[in-house]
């Protein structure tokens, strides 16, 4: 399994309004499984962190055979789901998600029992 990181600073507010898009987005946890299987992602994992100077950090994980490709798929993607949950989500990084999100991360440590 390969995997793509990601991180991006919050904008203030942005914590709180990211966590009620996932409880919206848990709502729609089928619709959300059917969409990432699709895009050959298999693992998502999102997670803020505070930072010392009180910003705050978001951290995206996604696992799969190509996470990198399925990040290509899911810009070009114009299903239901998909563009409802880009332009719910856009917003509160101020990012279009109609564009790929590119590598900005490097792995530089990767070990695996």
């Amino acid at each position: 399994m390969s995997t793509l990181l990601v991180a991006l600073p919050l904008p203030p507010g942005g914590a709180e309004k990211f966590e009620g898009f996932v409880a919206e987005v848990n709502a729609r946890l089928e619709d959300h499984a059917r969409s990432r299987t699709q895009l050959g992602v298999t693992q998502e994992v999102c997670a803020i962190q505070d930072m010392p100077d009180g910003g705050k950090l978001f951290i995206l994980c996604l696992g799969g055979d190509d996470p990198v490709e399925g990040n290509r798929l899911f810009a070009a993607s114009q299903q239901a789901y998909d563009r409802w949950f880009k332009d719910n989500v856009g917003p509160i990084f101020n990012i279009n998600f109609d564009e790929p999100i590119p590598p900005i991360s490097r792995t530089v440590f990767d070990w695996r029992a």
